[in-house]
């Protein structure tokens, strides 16, 4: 009797594990079928909610692609559509053409320069990244020994299986992530993936904020446009769309300003209703602080630059202190950012491109200059030391104008 509840237990042992281990080999055929894939086409939407936004954004997209393990900026080649907001936009990448096309207006990059600098914008552009990079994308950096089994699932007219995985976050890290979530609907018929979602509940500062994309596949085909056409510049010329050449931010853009140069002439509306310019301003010293409400190292030079206004300004003879912002929108966000992070010195509220003028390439970017627009220190970044080296400018400018002893 023994021998047969020993032998029962070891098979429904086995069983059990069999059970749990096939729930898995869906998504290890999902890998498999994804890593191969070397062309194909799709349509797909998606929504997603960015750290700072409180709306969802609804998109729309269709693509036809083809892998190139010689392009070094995307990977694949592509022709695709998208829609936001009712405007559809086309962008097509072939060989030495990258194409950004909307509203009867299309931009062509092919040259180095331009290449370098599409390089660092390419997030801007919609993929399902499982399917075209299947290698960078967060579905092959999973470990799959944390994967979770949710169930099966109807997504559309797929029948699913339902994964989800939750990172293990790094505490050590600058921007606080307090929740992470990846999920992925696997189509049972072909191994496909039909959707996918990532969620980030990041501690910014101290504010918690949180990031959501969902990707669907509506239909696709694969490996079976290999000898699709992709658009050249000639296409857009034929259909009445006007074409020039992008024009990249060269070395006269990318070279910073000089510490002892003339900075560019500025004129800028603040949150406070003072309207300032580089010829009418009383102050001996200028600081202009380059940030974004998102910008983690932003945030954290806000304290520091309270500071600086509080102890510099001298009745508005010393320091003024100007935030400038061209990447948000002015809006009630804008304000309410101001208020919740208490800043106290001016913000700029009139858009313009002081951000190109004064070339800056990172943010924070700030820049010290003396009431005749001569630059008298810069900085990329935030940290102590900067704190340091800032004050000291400062501190020595205002002795040598007397209004500090």
């Amino acid at each position: 009797m023994k021998i047969y509840l020993i032998v029962l237990f070891i098979f429904i042992g086995c069983f059990l594990s069999y059970s749990q281990n096939s729930k898995f080999i869906l998504w290890n055929n999902a890998l498999v079928k994804c890593s191969e894939i070397e062309n194909g086409s799709y349509k797909m939407d998606y929504k997603s909610k960015g750290l700072l936004n409180s709306d969802t954004v609804y998109k729309w997209s269709s693509c036809v692609f083809k892998k190139d393990s010689f392009d070094t900026i995307f990977g694949f080649h592509f022709d695709t559509e998208r829609t936001i907001n009712q405007i559809t936009d086309m962008y097509s990448h072939f060989g030495d053409y990258f194409i950004s096309s909307m509203k009867g207006e299309a931009k062509v990059f092919q040259n180095r320069e331009a290449f370098k600098e599409l390089n660092s914008i390419k997030h801007n552009y919609d993929f399902y990244y499982p399917i075209t990079d299947f290698q960078n994308s967060e579905m092959s950096e999973i470990d799959t020994t944390r994967l979770q089994f949710i169930g099966v699932e109807k997504v559309d007219s797929y029948n699913t299986f339902h994964y989800k995985y939750i990172p293990i976050n790094d505490s050590s890290d600058e921007i606080q992530i307090l929740n992470s979530q990846f999920d992925f609907w696997i189509n049972k018929t072909d191994c496909i993936p039909v959707r996918y979602s990532i969620y980030y509940q990041i501690d910014l500062s101290g504010d918690t904020l949180e990031q959501y994309d969902e990707f669907n596949l509506r239909s696709y085909s694969f490996n079976n446009q290999s000898n699709h056409q992709f658009k050249t510049p000639d296409f857009f010329v034929k259909n009445g769309i006007h074409l020039s050449e992008y024009v990249a931010n060269g070395n006269e853009y990318r070279e910073k300003l000089v510490v002892g140069s003339k900075v560019p002439d500025w004129k800028i509306e603040t949150s406070k209703a003072q309207k300032l310019t580089s010829d009418n301003q009383s102050y001996c010293l200028v600081l202009f602080d380059f940030y974004y409400q998102s910008c983690y190292p932003c945030l954290k030079a806000i304290p520091f630059l309270n500071k600086l206004n509080k102890k510099y300004n001298l009745d508005g003879k010393g320091l003024l202190v100007v935030g400038i912002n061209t990447i948000d929108p002015v809006d009630e966000r804008f304000y309410e950012f101001i208020r919740k992070k208490q800043i106290e010195y001016q913000v700029a509220i009139s858009k313009n491109d002081l951000n190109k003028e004064f070339k800056v390439l990172a943010y924070p970017t700030l820049f010290l200059m003396d009431n005749k627009g001569i630059l008298i220190y810069s900085s990329e970044g935030y940290g102590e030391q900067l704190e340091v080296e800032l004050e000291k400018r400062i501190v020595e400018y205002l002795k040598k104008d007397k209004l500090l002893k």
